[in-house]
Parts: structure tokens; sequence; C-alpha cells
């Protein structure tokens, strides 16, 4: 039996699709394929990943939902992901000689900067990202919601490809050849070093995440309509596993699916930022969610098989990028150079300085009144025995951890980080830069009390007792749970991972 070479993705029936892989692979004799899957060259990694693997004959990165996370910040240890540790994972699974290639469901921007920051530097932080993401050998990456918060073309405008080495995919944006002209495609086939197979990747997204794009540029149709088209497409190109980037939810993948059965891999948006460890299987399926903020990807090891019912065996793998895979001493890693050439960016085009300030509550509380910070030095001479449990702890000095960061440095000039690291940086009259604002440095008594200008001015008035005081009840006692949820505005799980308040309360009691 002979089939034309695009079938395998048009129809449904294993036989056919078998012919294909006959025609395009050549017959492997059974003894043969079992000693090529007995080869068990494996990647420099932690020893429970990738069990039992054989050398697969083609492995996909899969990642998606960045939501602008570059690196882990480096307040604590251990922090899991980034863009560092994921360049390494990629470079030890090549040096054991497995044909891998990567793909990205999307959503890489943030749409907020941290701490309710507006997103000044979202635009350069996706531009690094994908440029990242080329150094790396990534082959595909989809449109999703935060792709276009900013406008999509502003986004896609902020990375111009200068090569076909990643495709931006979407195969139902409307308008693509009028708005989006050599920016977005609707599919490509990958061909991969050192395997015979081929992927076929797509990318559509769903009605419901399509109704919350903010961009009236960027407007979605029907997700599965042109995929039949797409599949006898890619047949016809010569692809033989099928990939499918779907920003919708997984139930919505599940339904999808079930429809288009042809796709081996299904990648789709995360239920929860914690993803599952196993992928979820639909017939020949197997859709796949990897969480948010990169914390996480996933490894698929795909394998022709000879076998008529099954023509691939597909294997998966969620990886946690642990400290497992930092950069050792000594060793090269062209990402961690791209990040120091974003936090130099950060300081040669001063983008502190492009922040718009909003007033604090207490600015806005009292008509006619506008106190303004005055630092930590001017309250001491009335809080003494206050002042001296603050000079005791780690936020008298927690500025200081932004200049001797490495991996990258220039962390002061970095807004994302400031903006936990001193006093009032994102209100107005608060900290502006290390020379003209040098004494609100640090987290110091104004961070959590507010701007003190009116309070010393008018020591006695119990409006301003309360408004820089609203940490105790009418009882005097403290309000350790408002407290709690304050400090969690900046000690929050993904910078201060050992973070519980009953043990961070009693050091700065006062």
């Amino acid at each position: 039996m002979k089939t034309k070479p695009h079938s395998w993705l048009l129809c449904c029936s294993v036989l056919a699709m078998l012919g294909l892989l006959l025609t395009t692979l050549g017959c492997t004799p059974e003894k043969e394929q079992k000693k090529k899957q007995q080869q068990t060259t494996k990647p420099d990694v932690p020893e429970k990943l990738f069990k039992n693997w054989p050398k697969p004959d083609l492995a996909l990165l899969i990642s998606g939902e960045q939501h602008g996370y570059l690196l882990p910040c480096g307040c604590s240890r251990p922090q899991v992901g980034g863009l560092e540790r994921r360049y390494n994972l990629l470079t030890k699974l090549r040096q054991a000689g497995w044909p891998v290639t990567a793909v990205d469901l999307g959503d890489i921007p943030q749409v907020t900067g941290p701490r309710g920051l507006p997103n000044v530097q979202g635009l350069l932080k996706y531009k690094t990202s994908m440029q990242a993401l080329k150094i790396m050998g990534y082959q595909a990456v989809g449109v999703g919601q935060y792709e276009t918060s900013f406008g999509l073309l502003n986004t896609l405008g902020a990375f111009r490809l200068e090569d076909e080495h990643i495709g931006v995919l979407s195969a139902n944006l409307k308008e693509k050849e009028n708005n989006f002209a050599s920016l977005v495609e609707s599919s490509k086939v990958v061909k991969v070093p050192g395997s015979r197979l081929n992927l076929g990747v797509t990318s559509v997204m769903s009605p419901t995440v399509a109704k919350t794009v903010p961009d009236r540029t960027a407007q979605f149709g029907e997700d599965g309509k042109p995929l039949p088209k797409l599949l006898d497409t890619l047949g016809k190109n010569g692809a033989h596993v099928g990939v499918l980037l779907y920003q919708g939810t997984a139930a919505e993948a599940k339904a999808l699916v079930k429809k288009y059965p042809q796709f081996h891999v299904v990648i789709h948006k995360s239920d929860d930022p914690e993803p599952p460890s196993q992928a979820t299987e639909v017939g020949n399926s197997h859709l796949i969610s990897v969480g948010h903020k990169g914390k996480y990807v996933g490894i698929v090891g795909i394998y022709y098989t000879g076998n008529r019912a099954q023509p691939f065996k597909v294997r998966y793998q969620l990886v946690s990028l642990t400290e497992d895979f930092l950069t050792e001493k000594g060793e090269k890693n062209p990402v961690l150079d791209l990040m120091e050439k974003y936090t130099l960016k950060l300081k040669q085009q001063n983008y502190l300085s492009r922040y718009p300030r909003r007033k604090h509550p207490n600015q806005v509380a009292i008509p006619g009144r506008m106190p303004t910070y005055v630092g930590s030095a001017v309250c001491a001479k009335c809080h003494r025995r206050e002042h001296k449990v603050w000079k005791d702890s780690k936020h008298s000095h927690a500025y200081d951890s932004l200049l001797t960061a490495k991996n990258p440095g220039n962390r002061q000039h970095d807004a994302e980080c400031v903006v936990c690291h001193t006093v009032g940086f994102s209100y107005e009259r608060g900290y502006t830069d290390a020379t003209k604002t040098a004494h609100l440095k640090h987290v110091g008594c104004e961070s959590c009390h507010g701007p003190g200008s009116e309070h010393i001015r008018n020591k006695y008035d119990e409006k301003w007792h309360k408004l820089m005081n609203p940490w105790r009840d009418l009882k005097g006692e403290v309000k350790k749970q408002q407290i709690d949820r304050f400090c969690q505005k900046c000690h929050d799980i993904d910078n201060d991972v050992h973070y519980k308040f009953e043990k961070r309360w009693p050091p700065i009691k006062h």
C-alpha cells in the first residue's frame, strides 16, 4: 500500500499513517529498531530525570507562559526557573547527542510590573527573551493574549527577526497579510539536525482567550477552521510529527484534539501556575502544560516504533529548572551575557527616570496636605528604639544587595528590583536614584508607614498618627494579618521562598 506524502495528517487511519512512515523513513527491521531504542546516551542531568529513557529519535523542549520572568531574582535560595538554566538544559541534551529542538506556547511578555509598577520595561524584556530563545535554537513561538497587551504589532516589532530561526505562529489571526506581513506565519515545518523526523508546528487561539485580547487590530477567528488545510500543507511539506501550540484551556484542548487527532503533541495554557507532572493522553495525542513564569519546561521524547498500531511512542518529563542547571564557574553562557546587556541598557537609557509616579494614599488623605518622604534618619530623632531595631535588621541595608548582585549586575538600575529595595520608588517624591535621593535607599520606616513629613510637622495630630500607623487597631493591638499581607507585596513566593510571617516578624517587631 503506497500512501501520498501528505495523507498522514489528513487521514485518521493508522494504516495510512504507517504507509507514510514506511515511505519517508524506510522500514526498520524490528530487531534493529529494538537495538536502536536500547541506546542510552544520557545527558548530564540529575539522576531522577529521563530515567530509563533510550535516546529519542527526536526530543522537544516545551515552554510557555513566561509572563516576563527572565531569571529568578536571587533574593533567596533556592529559586527555580529562568532562561539561563533553560539554555543549560538544552546544551546538556545536545551534548548527549539528542536531536532536540524547542517551541514556546506564547505569553512571553509581562502585562504589569511587580508591585503594581507600570509595564515600562515590558517590551525590552520581551525583546531580550526572544533573543534568548533564538540563541537556544527555538523554532516556533505562539501568539498569546500577553503578546497583544502592548498592541501585537508593537510587541512583534520590538524583536524584528533577522532570519528564519524562529517562527512566530498563529493560524487563526485575522488579517495577517495586511496587518502583520512577515511577522506572523500560520505554520512551520521544522527539520531537526540529527533526526529523520520532521515537526509540523502550528498555533491557534481559542475563542475564550480571544475575547480577552485588548488589541482591536489583533482579531482571531474560529480555532478549528484553518486546521484541515494546514494539516494538509504540513503533510505535503514533509512533516511527520504534529505539534499544536494551543492558546486555550485543557478542556478546550481536549475537545479540539478529538476533532483533529493528527496532532501528537498539544501544548495548552495552564489552568494552575503549578503544572501537572504527567501529560494527558487523548487517543494518540499528548496534552501538556508547563505552568507559569518559566519555572518548568517539558521534555518530550519521540520514538519511531515501526509498530503498525502505534508508529510513535512518546515519553514525557516535566523538568523543574532548579539550581542543578546553574552555569558552573568557568563555563560560557551566552544567555547570561544577554542578561548583562539587558541590565546595562536599563542603566545607559536611565529606565528609572521613565516611570510615572502615583500618589501614596497618605498624599491624598487630607486635602491640601502633600507629605513627602524624609528618610529613616529623621524618624530616629523621636523613635530611637524603633530605629535601632530597624538598623539591626536586613531592611537597613537592602539596597546593598543590588550593588553586589551578579549574573547579571547593575540591579540598582532595574526598577523592578529597586521598587522593593528602596523607599517610595513608585510614589511621588519617593526614591528616584542613588544620587538625588540617597536618604531613601534601603527599606526604611516610610516603606511601611508612608511619607512622614506632615507627621513630623504635626507630631501630636491624631489624624496623622492614624495615617502613619494603620497597623494597630483601636485597642492598640498589632494587626498581624494586615502586616503579613503588606509584607508579601515584596516577600512573595517567587522572591522569598522561605517567607513565613511568624519567623520574619519577631526580628523587626517594634
